[in-house]
């Protein structure tokens, strides 16, 4: 159960907002109280983003709906200038005109293809408009306004790349369970965690997943994480490559394996799922749903566009990855115990486990040379790393233990390997 007890700790957005808000109330003073500071304010609270590249979007957009929308404030000014020298302009009239001329502002967005700025140009209009009406110098205010918008944006810009000095172990590989270890209690990826660990990413860390699920659970699972290596997925089946779609490495059972363990399990009436590699893609193969834990997967998994499910009398034997049986608890024991009593027995490696179907369980059937240790081996010397970091929750296993997934401690852990503070590295305080 989800501790509800414990509060997330603040992030690093939180605090530097408070920090962007702080500079930019500092700058007004320092102009002599020119200006509006809420304008910058807000201007520096819609820039502080979790990746640098949402910034310089947000910021752009920013400063872009300021000019519009600060140039349709100075037209209204000036054209009120001249109808109040002329004599007829009052209150009533200017309230008309300001959302008369709200239209061309929004219009404006629209013919310049810039329509996400709409909101912001509107903003900007209207608080020139309405709150400097009758205003002697309406140049000023526009230019002031425009102004704080900039001074904002440039506050937020270098709060978001200022670091502490931080030395890169580009030449690790790390390499994380899956489960909880890298989810919490309720199998989702915080949101601290896939900022954090989007950002590392990008900032150089060779970090990939090590896993028993297929790459469409792990797809499924996390997404919005930038995986740019090849995941370990089937319990070392299977080695896969994110960005290019495609299964690198293999480890299928050989024909004669396959059809062995697969005749078999016919001859024991054991149902089974046939997980197999076919023209890069992942086929599962089934010849009836025979209970009702294999009709619960079939539906939650068959939606998938990563799955390919196909329902075949016909048997085949090539290209197995693994095979996943399942029935009752009781059955699935007494099936494990004949299994493993078989001469050939050693060939193979059976996993046997209770299913997240209630009241059933399920045995995975592997090649005996099918391991996540093996598939890492081949990892490591396709991506030529001097070292390997893992992370896990069985102690012993993993190099470092991951004992509370609730906290992004693997996403922290990863973090401090990866980039620990180190003062030497003092150009790296600011981040472009």
């Amino acid at each position: 159960m989800k501790n509800i007890n414990r509060l997330p700790l603040p992030g690093q957005r939180i605090f530097r907002s408070s920090i962007a808000v702080a500079f930019c109330l500092l700058i007004y003073v320092l102009r002599g109280h020119s200006g509006t500071p809420i304008y910058s304010v807000f201007a520096a609270l819609q820039c502080i983003q979790p990746y640098t590249k949402d910034m310089r979007f947000v910021a752009r957009r920013r400063i872009l709906g300021t000019i519009i929308g600060a140039a349709w404030g100075l037209f209204q000014l000036l054209l009120e200038i001249e109808l109040i020298r002329i004599g007829i302009l009052n209150e009533s009239l200017h309230y008309l005109i300001v959302p008369l001329m709200l239209i061309p502002v929004l219009y404006s967005t629209t013919l310049m293809k810039v329509n996400e700025v709409a909101f912001f140009s509107s903003i900007v209009f209207l608080s020139i408009t309405i709150n400097h009406f009758t205003s002697s110098n309406p140049y000023l205010f526009a230019l002031n306004r425009l102004l704080d918008t900039v001074i904002g944006v440039l506050v937020a810009s270098v709060v978001n790349r200022l670091h502490l000095p931080r030395r890169k172990n580009t030449d690790t590989l790390y390499v994380s369970a899956l489960g909880h270890s890298l989810l919490d209690s309720d199998n989702q990826l915080s949101a601290y965690s896939l900022v954090e660990l989007n950002r590392l990413i990008d900032s150089g860390a060779k970090f990939t997943i090590s896993t028993i699920q297929t790459q469409a659970t792990v797809r499924e699972l996390l997404p919005g994480v930038q995986l740019r290596y090849p995941i370990i997925t089937m319990d070392g089946a299977a080695l896969y490559d994110v960005d290019s779609l495609e299964y690198i490495r293999t480890t299928p059972m050989s024909e004669t394996q396959a059809e062995r363990i697969i005749c078999w399990l016919r001859e024991n009436n054991v149902p089974f799922f046939s997980n197999i590699i076919e023209q890069n893609l992942l086929v599962i193969r089934y010849a009836d749903l025979e209970n009702k834990g294999m009709q619960e997967l079939f539906e939650q998994k068959r939606r998938s566009p990563y799955r390919n499910f196909i329902r075949s009398k016909e048997d085949t034997y090539k290209h197995v990855v693994y095979l996943l049986a399942m029935d009752t608890h009781e059955r699935i024991a007494a099936i494990y115990e004949k299994l493993m009593k078989q001469a050939w027995i050693g060939e193979y490696r059976i996993v046997k486990d209770v299913s997240e179907y209630e009241g059933y369980s399920s045995l995975k059937i592997y090649s005996a040379a099918c391991t996540r240790e093996a598939m890492l081996r081949e990892l490591e010397k396709l991506m030529g790393t001097k070292e390997t970091v893992t992370f896990g929750g069985i102690p012993g296993k993993y190099d470092v233990t991951i004992d509370n997934s609730d906290r992004n401690l693997l996403v922290k852990e990863l973090k401090r390997h990866f980039e620990p503070v180190d003062l030497r590295c003092w150009k790296t305080i600011f981040r472009w």
